[in-house]
């Protein structure tokens, strides 16, 4: 049996063991393969070692002990360790066979118990698993935290709400109710599209649903109406979820608001190119015309007078010419600005995608790890059903010694009736 020596170089062990042969026997096997192992004989000094080091950087992540040692037993131990930590694996070793005692012992969560003598192999071998599995939880917390975070920071940014697989919606956050106007309670259990505006076409409908039932992601631009029928748009991003079967459970849509400013800013790009060409169109005129006055002119007689109407037009021209200038300029600097806002909702949209995609990943760990999980309290229920015939049949073995004792006794009372 090939251990994970890798992962007991990073655990520390809480040994505690009263028969010193059977302890320095172990320990050595112990300090081999753990990163720091703390020898005890004692219950009372085992917890001070425990409550020492949980306030430490090198916290104790495995208890293994014997349950016959003295100021408290392995059972009050475990009580008392309960009480501060209450995922720490904690290993019995014992002589005793009281059901009592180990019934109790499973109730205060023990994460397993050997009987002596002992097996170095096989109490390593749970050891692992169980370390194995404490890791797991605390990934499975460590995920849901994260989780959480990856929520509350989409909440506060975006609109976001969560429909099945037949359409209907099962989640809205706060922002999505204060934009419709709706109450919660009229939300949830209709169809999604339903909040869509009647104007939205049903091509794009249509190739939305059948992308999404097709396992893939959507995105593209949504236009709502709100129970008061006014109007919002947004850039909308549809991710389906699956569960452990890898079959579609729910949809997560996420929308940022296209602004009344990104609209503002296209009306007035398309107001300004077109005074552009109006403008470059009014110059060509001008300067066409002047060209006319300069022929005229030099074929007149009144040249002078001629001439001052030509500095004039030209005076005009000139300033026709700084407009259009100031014009290009604005439109250069609207463009650009226009550009810096499309980049950056589009690199917030990819960021949100991919945190959606990693809580995918996480939610179907998740599910394989609480599958592990409960295959092993599966295994302890066999355990405990398979105790609990152990006790009938010894049950009835006394009963039938009752039996027997009781027609002893009813025979010696007859032999002595009759002497």
């Amino acid at each position: 049996m090939k251990l994970n020596e890798e992962l007991f170089k990073t655990l520390n062990i809480l040994y505690v063991e009263n028969d010193e042969k059977i302890k320095e026997n172990f320990s050595h096997t112990l300090n081999r393969l753990f990163n720091k192992v703390f020898l005890c004989s004692d219950g009372l000094v085992a917890l001070e070692k425990f409550t020492q080091q949980n306030n430490t950087s090198e916290k104790i992540d495995v208890i293994l002990s014997e349950y016959s040692i003295p100021s408290l037993n392995g059972l009050e131990l475990l009580f008392k360790i309960r009480d501060i930590n209450k995922n720490v694996p904690f290993i019995f070793i014992t002589h005793e066979t009281d059901i009592d005692l180990l019934l109790n012992s499973l109730r205060y969560d023990v994460t397993d118990y050997f009987f002596k003598p002992i097996n170095e192999n096989e109490i390593l071998k749970k050891i692992e698993e169980a370390c194995i599995a404490r890791q797991y939880e605390d990934e499975i917390l460590n995920y849901q935290n994260e989780i959480e975070d990856y929520f509350e920071l989409i909440n506060k940014v975006a609109i976001v709400y969560t429909f099945d697989t037949n359409k209907k919606m099962i989640y809205v956050n706060d922002f999505f109710i204060e934009l419709t106007k709706y109450d919660k309670d009229d939300i949830l259990g209709q169809d999604y599209r339903s909040f869509f505006h009647y104007e939205m076409p049903r091509a794009i409908i249509e190739e939305q649903t059948l992308t999404l039932e097709n396992g893939n992601k959507w995105q593209g631009k949504i236009k709502y109406l709100t129970s008061i029928d006014s109007i919002f748009y947004t850039n909308c991003t549809i991710i389906p979820v699956f569960d452990e079967n890898k079959e579609i459970k729910k949809y997560v849509s996420v929308n940022f608001l296209t602004t009344k400013e990104e609209k503002g800013k296209r009306e007035f790009k398309k107001k300004v190119h077109f005074d552009l060409q109006e403008t470059k169109r009014i110059y060509t005129v001008a300067q066409r015309k002047i060209d006319e006055l300069t022929n005229i002119l030099s074929s007149c007689t009144d040249y002078d007078e001629f001439k001052e109407s030509l500095k004039k037009e030209q005076k005009e021209s000139q300033e026709s010419f700084i407009k259009l200038e100031e014009l290009e300029k604005k439109v250069k600097r609207v463009k650009d600005k226009y550009e810096l806002l499309t980049v950056g909702i589009n690199k917030k949209i990819t960021q949100i995608s991919l945190m959606i995609s990693e809580m995918k990943g996480i939610e179907e760990r998740t599910n394989k790890k609480i599958v592990n999980v409960a295959d092993d309290i599966k295994a302890k229920d066999i355990l405990i059903t398979r105790i609990e015939e152990e006790i009938g049949i010894k049950g009835s073995k006394i009963s039938d010694l009752e039996d027997v004792l009781e027609y002893r006794k009813t025979q010696i009372e007859k032999k002595k009736a009759n002497s």
